[in-house]
């Protein structure tokens, strides 16, 4: 049961206009800062499933002792889950600026977002071009990244929960009823309740346990499932269906687009890009891999929270090559190859970045299967027998082949 409009919270400060929306564990309502006479949202808890409310007071009423303990344990934890997000300032990041608890529940207060979620876009418009969708990804994968700066993990990334401004469409993150926060050694402050979106959660969401210590990789799964979405207008296959079937793309999209795609929904969680920085490598937002290298090895108590391979720990730089062809407008190659450790398995790794210009097509040949490329890009070698190329073709027909990078 909804509050009915046009009643108030905290003594007519907010009058309630109309619900929003509605989840398992929440319900948010469109509503009036009465004294400033603008318009806010206000999510209540209301876990559904354990609660009813008196129509005469909207005070929650819950039934058994047994029920009347789950429910304070989750009222407590949404509180301190608001508390955590009202930490936030980021301009695609929702801001809360009021929590307070009435009828015997708790409620917080957000900016109202005038305009459409991805998802109602979607279902108005069909498949989005490359180039909004890229957009709309990279300003949300931006947001996400300062997240996880604060050890915090959004896992619950969809279409659904990216607003998209009206006045200046710009793409805003909300929802953060399953986001967690995680200590300073990667361990979760408190527990969420359990959910996931099904073609958006990565299987480790489905396993007891699964995030409770701190998973970029997580969030990056979603951030291509979403982008899945985006050009495709569909919802993305269940982790169990790409396991069995891949992944199959309706329409045409660019080879760079769909590879990144592929790489972060992965099914283990260790052969995604390892945080937001390097999936934005991959979008080709972030011209050079090495920055966040050089940042991980000036930053080993942030790296010791990872807990899959391929975040990559520098202890030497093996190989650096520049390959310049002399020929105006042919194509101009930068390949690095460093080694490092896996800061979990302790294994060694070698990482191969490169830089492309003037190149009408980049692929690499790892152990002899040919793989489509963008121009700035890098590749993880971890087992031992591993042979990498870069194969390139300039614009005027040249073709430059590296030499091959063989992890012994």
């Amino acid at each position: 049961m909804q509050l009915q409009n046009n009643s108030t919270l905290q003594d007519g400060k907010y009058r309630i206009i109309r619900v929003l929306g509605q989840g398992g564990f929440g319900i948010t309502y469109l509503s009036e800062h009465t004294m400033l006479g603008k318009l806010v949202a206000i999510k209540e808890f209301f876990p559904k499933e354990y609660c009813d409310r008196e129509e005469t007071t909207n005070k929650i009423t819950v039934g058994t002792k047994n029920t009347v303990d789950i429910v304070d344990t989750l009222k407590a934890k949404f509180i301190k889950e608001a508390r955590n997000i009202s930490k936030l300032s980021h301009t695609n990041i929702v801001t809360i600026f009021d929590i307070f608890q009435e009828n015997e529940t708790a409620y917080y207060v957000m900016e109202y977002i005038d305009g459409h979620s991805l998802a109602e876009l979607l279902k108005l418009n069909g498949p989005m071009a490359e180039e909004d969708a890229l957009r709309y990804i990279r300003k949300i994968a931006n947001a996400v990244n300062y997240m996880h700066s604060l050890s915090m993990n959004h896992l619950d990334l969809k279409p659904a929960n990216i607003m998209v401004r009206s006045h200046d469409n710009e793409p805003i993150l909300i929802d953060f009823g399953l986001s967690k926060q995680y200590d300073a050694v990667g361990d979760q402050t408190s527990t969420t309740p359990i959910g996931v979106s099904h073609g958006y959660a990565p299987i480790e969401q489905y396993r007891p346990g699964g995030v409770s210590t701190f998973s970029p990789q997580t969030d990056v799964y979603a951030l291509g499932a979403t982008l899945y979405a985006l050009i495709t207008a569909k919802t993305p296959p269940h982790y169990s269906e790409i396991l069995e079937n891949g992944i199959y793309f309706q329409s045409a999209i660019s080879e760079s687009l769909k590879c990144t795609i592929e790489k972060s929904l992965e099914i283990k969680r260790c052969n995604r890009p390892q945080d937001i920085e390097s999936f934005l490598v991959m979008l080709g937002t972030i011209n050079r891999p090495d920055s966040m290298i050089e940042q991980n090895t000036s930053n080993h108590e942030q790296d010791d929270k990872q807990t899959d391979i391929e975040q990559l720990i520098t202890t030497e730089v093996n190989e650096e090559t520049t390959l310049i062809n002399s020929l105006d407008k042919s194509p101009e190659i930068q390949i690095k190859k460093r080694r490092g450790l896996n800061p979990r398995t302790r294994s060694e790794i070698i990482q191969i970045s490169w830089k492309v210009l003037y190149a009408s097509k980049v692929y690499f040949l790892l152990n002899g299967n040919q793989i489509e490329a963008a121009e700035n890009g890098w590749q993880t070698l971890t087992n031992s027998g591993d042979k990498f190329q870069l194969c390139v073709v300039g614009g005027d027909g040249s073709v430059i082949n590296t030499e091959v990078i063989e992890y012994k």
